[in-house]
């Protein structure tokens, strides 16, 4: 498999639901993975593989793609396929109504498919784990909340639904798809002497991510880009921003307020200056004031190669 940098989390804003398919094949349910797909560059007929792992004592479903060749050694082979316009994943029935931590322990007798289970996506390695979060309803997959969650809900979930449900267009900085921590946002939002929406600033940093606009080869530094907490810290020309971020944005069909972009650079300008001091490193000493320091996520993850049949390793 071929990999970039990118993002852990690889879908905040929309969690995956595992809901009855239109062709149950020898799947009774099936993950519904549009999001993780397009940003693979998976597509129907890709071959997948399953196995289950443990999240902080969670079950977790893991995918992950295999050659078309090697599916007929696979415990649970499977293609992805496209219903409605979206792209599921059947996941195998023992997966599904095995109890914990062999499976997600469901009884698929009583499971409303009305009410899915929703999953956050995450890669782990060369796969994709599928974490259960909560019910549609609210209702929790476990007793006992997340390690750092105080109430009995997941606040991410919690804040999803009511954004896919209720029509909230507001992203929220602690679930954006940018390698930007939250209160660096927020500080650098807070003391900006620009009008710009907290919405159109996410929308650029998410846009510089999801567009790959920036990487470690763009660093023109005479020091290696600064790798810190899983990031990446390049320093790029001092007006890498206006004169060719604005225009790649746009050429992308994003949005950019000229605010908005000049509080984007203050995001990352913030976030680098705390990475760097995190370092405890002084080979970067004034250099982010001498160009423009860019924070990108320098994890490898995969990425499914679409110009061969199926998914490769």
């Amino acid at each position: 498999m071929s990999t970039r940098p990118t993002g852990t989390v690889l879908d905040d804003d929309q969690l995956l639901a595992l809901r009855e398919t239109d062709e149950t094949a020898a799947s009774e349910l099936a993950v519904v993975v549009t999001p993780v797909a397009d940003h693979m560059g998976a597509t129907s007929g890709d071959h997948i593989d399953w196995d289950v792992d443990d999240y902080e004592d969670v079950p977790m479903l893991v995918c992950s793609g295999i050659e078309e060749a090697a599916t007929a050694d696979a415990p649970y082979p499977r293609q992805l396929r496209e219903e409605g316009g979206e792209i599921v994943a059947p996941v195998p029935d023992p997966l599904v109504r095995a109890d914990p931590p062999e499976g997600l322990g469901l009884d698929l007798e009583s499971y409303d498919t009305d009410d899915p289970l929703l999953f956050d996506a995450i890669t782990t390695g060369e796969t994709i784990g599928l974490v259960p979060v909560r019910f549609d309803n609210g209702e929790t997959y476990r007793a006992d909340p997340l390690p750092g969650v105080a109430d009995d809900s997941d606040p991410v979930a919690e804040e999803v639904i009511a954004h896919e449900d209720r029509g909230d267009p507001t992203p929220r900085p602690e679930t954006m798809s940018a390698p930007i921590d939250a209160d660096a946002f927020e500080a650098a939002l807070a003391e900006a002497d620009r009008d710009a929406s907290a919405t159109d600033v996410i929308g650029i940093l998410e846009a510089i991510e999801r567009f790959d606009l920036v990487g470690t080869g763009d660093h023109v530094a005479g020091v290696p880009p600064l790798s810190a907490d899983e990031r990446a810290v390049c320093l790029l020309e001092d007006d890498v921003w206006t004169a060719r971020l604005g225009p790649e944005l746009e050429a992308e069909s994003v949005d950019v307020d000229p605010d908005a972009l000049a509080v984007a650079r203050a995001v990352h300008e913030r976030q680098a200056r705390a990475l760097i001091d995190a370092a405890e490193t002084t080979e970067y000493k004034g250099l982010a004031d001498e160009y423009a320091p860019v924070v990108t996520d320098a994890r490898d993850t995969t990425e499914w190669d679409v110009a061969e049949p199926g998914m490769n390793r």
